[in-house]
């Protein structure tokens, strides 16, 4: 459906790196939740532990994998230098409320809190590549994200495949 309207495709970009931009600006001291990437990597393990992974809910290039092979592949990228702001923690396009070209609201924020800024963008990078390399690109350059640190997008992505 995006792609076939390029000038809608952007205006969504344009309007999750705003409304990224507006979120991540919120002073780290006034939100009370931690969802920093020690915190998330614990209950990663304790995921893993109890079994309760659903390895077959990846991204496809994960699916046949293990949920160990997960945490390890992550555990290889660490560790990551770490940008703390409020995030909303699985900043998906489903998860978002846009009316009239602007992200208007959000739901499903049981994991917002304080954790690197990468969390949210890894997430929206992602689910924009489905529309195409120019849609993420795009995206992360309206965040004000010159050069997109790679190590810290796959770790993020890694993680999330965990929850």
């Amino acid at each position: 459906m995006l792609e076939a309207h390029p000038k809608t495709s952007l205006a969504l970009a344009d309007a999750l790196a705003s409304f990224l931009r507006r979120l991540h600006a919120i002073r780290a001291s006034a939100c009370p939740f931690n969802s920093d990437h020690a915190y998330r990597l614990a209950l990663a393990s304790k995921r893993i532990d109890a079994g309760v992974v659903e390895v077959d809910n990846s991204d496809d290039k994960r699916r046949a994998w293990t949920a160990e092979q997960v945490r390890k592949a992550m555990q290889a990228l660490l560790p990551l230098s770490l940008d703390p702001v409020v995030t909303h923690g699985d900043f998906s396009l489903g998860n978002i409320i846009i009316q009239g070209g602007e992200v208007v609201g959000c739901i499903d924020v049981e994991r917002a809190g304080i954790a690197d800024r990468y969390q949210d963008l890894a997430i929206a990078w992602n689910r924009l590549g489905a529309f195409g390399l120019s849609l993420q690109a795009r995206f992360l350059e309206q965040h004000g994200v010159a050069d997109a640190d790679q190590r810290k997008l796959q770790s993020h992505l890694l993680l999330d495949e965990l929850f």
